[in-house]
């Protein structure tokens, strides 16, 4: 019998003594979805998002254990786990909250030891959100001096300053004169450090493209200057640019296609009333990835109404692209068609704002113009910058017309597609 349970008692054995030799952790920490005070629906990725980001951030430390809600619920069905933990580690519960102002975010964090449930540290700052890297390392800052007082030494990093206990106005809470004083006077100190520099050698021989001082005149040369090349330098940041503007001129609706009503017609009994419901949205991610992604110049907001600027200076804007969009041609139409079981169209329904669609007729195709849906992007490109103005709001629109009904029950399939409107006419007149 003794040997019938010698491997497994061995492997047990065996696996014990690898887990007991692993350093417990000294914080069990449990992070929660960040709160969105205003719950703006445009920045409701940040819930999860600066959650995901702290769980990333400090999973190699090995002295933090990292937990979630679900973990959080557990132990609060069964405190007693708290007891057969090594003396000595703590249990921290981390509550996070923002709001945004336009660019600027707001953000605070509180740690409660969950012993006690009493509150340990508090802090609060705020960042841009045109800076999301700059946001995310603010955060980390705030978690770690916060915990940094419960860590063995050999644990402990430096951390940033610029994440204030709450009581301490942040910087970005200053009056805007005294920030500017602050930002011209750093800009001053730069610049005269760079000019010592180059004076001494330290940063190189002064570049072709910097004036020359000659008897207090500053001379800088532009023969052979081409204003319309393009910076190397924005490469990066105009493949991003194009690929965000591809999304918006190409694909930008999320559109909700629900099953037709058929309601009977009270003064034709052999006619039938059909209803469509529709629902124009852009997508979600539109908003998310501009505000997370590109380094725009300038954003307004205004209820449901956002608007990003766009400048040369962080950008290239090549010709075609910027044509696209200054001549409309990416502007379309959406089109709806409803196909018998023989896969002919039966009923036409063009929603465009242009009227003179209405003179096309068919005889063998129901002809619907219509206008009810309205663009929610909208660009406007100038010499220097490109502005675009995205509205998230639904558009619900229900289609209607009356058919016989033998027309009615040969309907099999409905499809609603965006049609260019320079290639609008053509689409009609190949499905009238």
């Amino acid at each position: 019998m003794y040997q019938r349970f010698r491997t497994p008692f061995l492997l047990i054995t065996l696996l014990l003594s690898c887990t007991w030799g692993l350093p417990a952790p000294k914080i069990i920490l449990y992070i929660l979805p960040f709160e969105n005070i205003e719950n703006d629906p445009s920045v409701d990725w940040l819930r999860a998002g600066m959650t995901d980001m702290l769980n990333l951030r400090f999973a190699d430390v090995k002295e933090i254990g990292l937990r979630d809600k679900d973990d959080l619920e557990e132990l609060m069905s069964n405190r007693n786990r708290l007891l057969h933990q090594p003396r000595g580690t703590k249990n921290f519960l981390l509550l996070g909250k923002f709001e945004r102002k336009l660019d600027e975010v707001r953000i605070g964090v509180q740690l409660i030891d969950i012993a006690t449930w009493e509150e340990v540290d508090r802090r609060s700052a705020a960042g841009y959100y045109s800076k999301i890297p700059e946001l995310n390392d603010l955060v980390v800052d705030a978690l770690r001096t916060m915990l940094v007082p419960y860590l063995p030494a050999e644990a402990q990093k430096p951390v940033a300053a610029q994440f204030v206990p709450e009581t301490i106005l942040p910087e970005q809470q200053l009056p805007a004169q005294v920030r500017e004083m602050g930002s011209s006077i750093d800009l001053a100190l730069d610049d005269l450090e760079e000019s010592m520099d180059l004076v001494i050698g330290a940063r190189g021989k002064p570049s072709a493209d910097d004036p020359i001082v000659e008897d207090g005149e500053w001379v800088l040369d532009i023969s052979g200057e081409d204003f319309t090349r393009e910076n190397p330098e924005l490469t990066g940041n105009t493949q991003l640019l194009m690929k965000v503007l591809d999304d918006l001129t190409n694909s930008p609706y999320n559109i909700t296609l629900s099953k037709p009503r058929f309601e009977y017609n009270q003064d034709q009994r052999d006619r039938m009333n059909v209803v469509l419901p529709v629902k124009y949205a852009l997508k979600e991610h539109l908003i998310r990835d501009m505000l997370s992604s590109l380094p725009y110049s300038g954003l307004k907001q205004d209820g449901s109404l956002t608007i990003f600027y766009f400048n040369r200076d962080k950008f290239n804007f090549p010709p075609d692209a910027m044509d696209n969009i200054k001549y409309g041609d990416y502007r379309a139409i959406p089109v709806i068609r409803f196909f018998d079981n023989a896969g002919k169209v039966v009923v036409l329904i063009a929603d465009s704002p242009e009227g003179d669609w209405g003179q096309f007729s068919s005889d063998k195709v129901v002809f619907i113009p219509t206008h009810h849906f309205s663009p929610l992007i909208i660009f406007t490109v100038g010499g220097w910058s490109i502005q675009v103005a995205m509205e998230t709001v639904d558009i619900p629109v229900e289609y209607q017309f009356a058919l016989d009904v033998d027309d009615v029950s040969r309907l099999s399939r409905v499809s609603l597609k965006f049609v260019p409107e320079n290639e609008l006419k053509n689409f009609l007149l190949q499905n009238l």
